[in-house]
């Protein structure tokens, strides 16, 4: 599993890799900054550890993922329940592991029951679905026949059990295939 750290302090990053390595067999990426994780190649992260004000400044990568985020919070009060996972920073060293315990199972749940993987030409439909384009715009742009539009559009629904556009637009956007910009 490959993770990725975004945190602005050395010691905090230091001490959740040693964290992961030691208890989860895992050797995550630190970042200092998001710049820097930008910067490098995000989408390569099976999960991400950071803090909320990084999510929310980059929400456009980070919301799609969400699932797949434990924030990092400065504040011992819990955190609303229908947010990704967290943990206290300030928790002792038990509590962190057994919230990361938590979180990395999550994610293999996740990974087990993801639906099939989508073929190139799959998600090139389903980008130009969720962006609102005709069968025939989506035939053109991609210089293929209306029928080979519809039979991807046939597999989409079979893979994904989405029948209807704006549903197909909504996967696409919470699973990071388009952004809320490109959607317009």
């Amino acid at each position: 599993m490959r993770f990725a750290v975004i945190t602005p302090y050395t010691l905090l990053n230091l001490g959740l890799k040693h964290l992961l390595q030691k208890y989860f067999d895992v050797t995550p990426s630190l970042y200092r900054d998001a710049a820097g994780f930008f910067g490098d190649t995000p989408e390569q992260f099976d999960a991400y550890i950071l803090f909320a004000d990084t999510f929310i400044g980059y929400s456009d990568f980070f919301l799609p993922r969400k699932s797949k985020i434990m924030l990092l919070s400065p504040n011992r009060e819990k955190m609303p329940d229908s947010l990704t996972p967290w943990v206290c920073i300030y928790e002792s060293e038990e509590a962190i592991i057994e919230k990361m315990e938590l979180f990395i199972e999550q994610l293999d749940k996740q990974a087990e029951t993801l639906p099939h993987e989508l073929s190139p030409r799959e998600t090139e439909v389903l980008k130009l679905v969720a962006r609102g384009l005709m069968n025939k715009e989506i035939a053109d742009r991609l210089n293929i026949s209306i029928n080979t539009v519809l039979s991807h559009r046939k597999n989409l629904t079979a893979k994904l059990g989405i029948k209807t556009v704006s549903g197909l637009s909504f996967y696409a956007m919470m699973n990071g295939y388009i952004s809320n910009v490109d959607s317009k």
